[in-house]
């Protein structure tokens, strides 16, 4: 069996994101394949604010 991964341009994630196909999706394009996210968690969305603050 042979299994085919396609790569993914930049421009063609921002189409993706255009046309909508990625809508109510949390994903990134790493290395030209599109990685869905895990959500953001409480803890993450705090120490993300702490650390803002801080730098700020």
């Amino acid at each position: 069996m042979t299994i085919a991964m396609a790569k993914w341009s930049l421009q063609d994630y921002h189409q993706m994101i255009e046309v909508g196909l990625l809508d109510e999706r949390k994903v990134e394009l790493v290395n030209g394949e599109i990685i869905e996210m895990s959500p953001e968690g409480a803890p993450h969305s705090s120490y993300r604010g702490e650390i803002a603050e801080y730098l700020r």
